[in-house]
């Protein structure tokens, strides 16, 4: 169907509304209540239009485009309203530097906000670079507010562990409430109290743990104004960039959007808008990434001191100690989550072809992501992707090589410690649960020099002076996989049946990766309870040369 908006010919879907039709055609109406992840609302009344031949005027948001219909969008009576109802909803927002007569000055020479308790204006609001209220702002050119404003003098609240709330900026648009209701189907906020008492909340002043939060961050995302903001990220500015890249935390394979500031993943957050992911994806993959305690440079024992080198001594120190190791003595270990289907080919071929050993053994970890390994008899030199093993089980080891990402007990007895990419900062494929290859981006680059595990492995290789094949990118070993050159293999998953059940139930999350607790790192794990454990069962006791997922 065709319609005008301003002088201007659009078409419209069926039962798309004038808001959507508009913004599809770069024609900008003001809004604050609709977000493109909700359904349309109809509540902040900034988005009324004329329309010819319609009595008054009509929420764009919630009224159908029609063919012939006949739209002005901007007269100046519109503005005037839009201003008016604007003024309102700034009398009880922090609104001092929207109204300031220097804002231009402060913002030209104090861009970056103060770190603040609690938000006073624009100059100490996480949200500045972003605050719908405050473009709207300026672009309705309000520099004054009819009457004095009222401050709600409201709490901060900080209590639940990946979320801040300063309910002072709350303008009450509803988008939290919705989002909550529209991806899980519940309540676990919404509006309390009455007239001029009205807030978000949970009900009966509990926290949102208490409360049944999914911790999925998307009423965090929806968030106008920075009233809900994301403790880690909040005083990090607008991220340079972001990519999208497949969550490796567990097999559900979710797609993410990953942010970078300053060469770092300051945010995750769900590549699909109108679907949720859990904690993990969404809260720990940068406090995971960024912990000071990652390994960052290679390391070689001497004597009782694990000495720092350059890769190509790290390299040549291993390959002689390695190139005696040779047969059924060595064995390899690594896990089928955090270890990519290109890693795996690699740890393969450099166990069967170059250190001529049976002994490729994969683990596949439990439902909380816990690896317990058994070695076979006779193991005398051991390479292992992560803690895997206890210290008192590696006793009768000669050698010890361990590639991970942060250090543990089994790091620190080792005689190499390699520093390896993960999550975010990884390239090539993975499975996911139903066996469908997914994609993975380096989004950012590693600490230090750690390297892929691939790539660490392949230069081991040519280090030993083995004839094995030696590849220059992940893109090289993705083709020679299963499935490697197929559509599914470069697509996201963007279509399931059901959400993971970390995103319905938080407790059922998985608690290690890699080996390592997650929460020793992502400390704000560690207020959330867990449902029921099981032990971890003994996964790891067959070599993979009958059963392998990457099928070599």
């Amino acid at each position: 169907m065709e319609l005008t908006i301003n002088d201007q010919v659009v078409t419209a879907h069926d039962g798309e509304s004038i808001l959507r039709c508009a913004l599809r055609h770069d024609i900008f109406i003001p809004h604050l209540c609709t977000h493109p992840s909700l359904p349309d609302f109809g509540a902040c009344r900034m988005c009324l239009v004329e329309v010819t031949g319609l009595r008054g005027r009509a929420a764009a948001c919630t009224t159908p485009a029609a063919e012939g219909m006949v739209v002005q969008t901007n007269t100046p009576a519109l503005k005037q309203l839009r201003k008016g109802i604007l003024e309102l909803l700034l009398l009880e927002h922090p609104s001092a530097c929207i109204v300031c007569d220097e804002q231009a000055l402060c913002d030209e020479y104090r861009q970056q906000p103060q770190k603040a308790g609690r938000t006073t204006g624009c100059h100490t609001c996480n949200n500045k670079d972003d605050c719908e209220l405050r473009d709207l702002a300026k672009e309705l050119g309000i520099n004054h507010l009819p009457v004095p404003t009222f401050y709600r003098d409201l709490s901060i609240e900080r209590w639940d562990p990946f979320i801040d709330r300063d309910l002072n900026l709350c303008i009450l648009c509803g988008r939290c409430v919705r989002i909550c209701r529209e991806q899980h189907g519940t309540a676990t906020i919404d509006f309390t109290g009455r007239g001029s008492r009205v807030r978000i909340s949970e009900a009966f002043g509990r926290t949102l743990e208490e409360a049944g939060c999914h911790f999925c961050g998307s009423c965090v995302d929806v968030c106008p104004t920075g009233s809900i903001a994301e403790r880690y990220a909040k005083w990090l500015r607008r991220p340079d960039r972001s990519e999208e890249t497949t969550c490796r935390f567990c097999p559900a394979a979710c797609p993410l959007r990953v942010e970078v500031k300053q060469d770092r993943a300051v945010s995750a957050h769900s590549a699909l808008p109108e679907t949720a992911i859990c904690l993990l994806g969404r809260f720990c993959i940068p406090a995971f990434q960024n912990h000071p305690e990652r390994l960052r440079v290679p390391r070689i024992r001497v004597g009782s001191v694990l000495r720092e080198v350059s890769w190509e001594e790290a390299f040549a120190d291993a390959a002689k100690k390695l190139s005696g190791q040779t047969g059924d003595a060595f064995a390899f270990l690594c896990d089928t989550i955090s270890c990519t289907r290109e890693d795996r080919f690699v740890f393969k071929r450099f166990t069967n072809e170059v250190m001529k050993s049976k002994h490729y053994i994969e683990i596949t970890p439990d439902e909380r992501g816990r690896c317990n390994a058994l070695l076979p008899p006779g193991i005398k030199a051991l390479y292992s992707t992560g803690p895997y093993l206890t210290t008192d089980e590696c006793t009768d080891l000669d050698l010890l090589v361990v590639q991970d990402c942060h250090p543990s007990d089994l790091s620190e007895s080792a005689t190499f410690v390699f520093p390896a990419t993960i999550l975010a900062e990884t390239g090539g494929s993975c499975l996911d649960d139903e066996g469908t290859p997914r994609p993975l981006s380096p989004v950012s680059p590693p600490p230090g020099i750690a390297r892929a595990d691939w790539e660490i492995v392949v230069g081991l290789t040519e280090a030993i002076g083995a004839k094995a094949p030696v590849f220059s990118s992940a893109a090289e070993i993705t083709a020679l996989l299963p499935d490697g050159g197929s559509a599914d293999s470069n697509q996201l998953r963007r279509k399931r049946d059901s959400l993971p059940a970390p995103v319905i139930d938080p407790a059922l999350r998985h608690t290690h990766y890699r080996g390592h607790e997650i929460a020793k790192t992502v400390t704000g794990l560690k207020s959330l309870p867990l449902g029921d454990d099981k032990p971890a069962p003994n996964t790891a006791g067959e070599d993979k040369d009958v059963q392998d997922p990457v099928k070599t």
